[in-house]
């Protein structure tokens, strides 16, 4: 547990440096998620939480790297999460901005099938694909969601709400359609804020209560 009253998480972030996440706990960023994108990161993500402390990691295939998902991926995701029982699915979800949207459901719906078959929390991208999501994850009442990088609108959050859902965000836009319980802030590095170390400007910038942040992290987690 986490005594420090400014100790900062950050709930979705991707492989980057050692360094970067060294020097971001150096500045009271503790713990982190870091997702992967294609097969190829899966370990990567295993091994970078064996090297450093306050890695939290998860493999999925991303909606912009299909072309990854070769024959039989879905396999080697379930003998991956056998393998780490502590890996969450992730990054996964739909683009409209990208193309084969089609192929872009059939591998997010088996990648929301194989988490909840391992019981296990999936970090969801969506942009511009909410009906589609919510017609497959209806399919999955125990789905246990993050939505990153969150770009819906109140509407939206309605009808997520049945899933008891987290919504992780990086701008001020969604901070108060989100109830406090819920809500996590990401730096989404390195494509998002460029370091996870923007996490306390971020914090302060959206004006949120850094008590609630930390126990809702450790919450999603387990860690609470």
């Amino acid at each position: 547990m986490y005594s420090d009253s400014m100790v900062y998480f950050d709930a979705h972030c991707h492989l980057m440096d050692d360094s970067v996440f060294l020097d971001a706990q150096g500045k009271g960023i503790k713990a982190f998620i870091v997702n992967s994108t294609k097969p190829s990161d899966w370990q990567k993500v295993a091994d970078l939480n064996k090297r450093l402390t306050g890695i939290y990691f998860c493999a999925g295939i991303h909606p912009w790297y299909i072309d990854d998902a070769y024959p039989g991926w879905d396999k080697d995701l379930c003998t991956f999460l056998k393998e780490y029982p502590m890996a969450m699915v992730g990054e996964v979800g739909l683009d409209k901005n990208k193309p084969f949207f089609n192929q872009q459901l059939k591998i997010f719906e088996r990648c929301v099938d194989i988490a909840t078959t391992y019981n296990r929390k999936i970090h969801i991208h969506c942009v511009g694909g909410w009906q589609e999501l919510l017609e497959i994850i209806t399919q999955y009442p125990d789905i246990q969601p993050l939505f990153h990088r969150f770009s819906g609108d109140e509407f939206i959050i309605s009808q997520l709400k049945r899933f008891n859902p987290y919504f992780s965000i990086l701008n001020g836009r969604y901070a108060d359609l989100i109830p406090d319980n819920r809500l996590l802030v990401e730096s989404d590095s390195p494509d998002g804020l460029k370091t996870p170390t923007a996490i306390p400007t971020l914090v302060k910038n959206l004006h949120l209560d850094l008590n609630y942040l930390n126990q809702t992290f450790l919450e999603f987690i387990g860690e609470l």
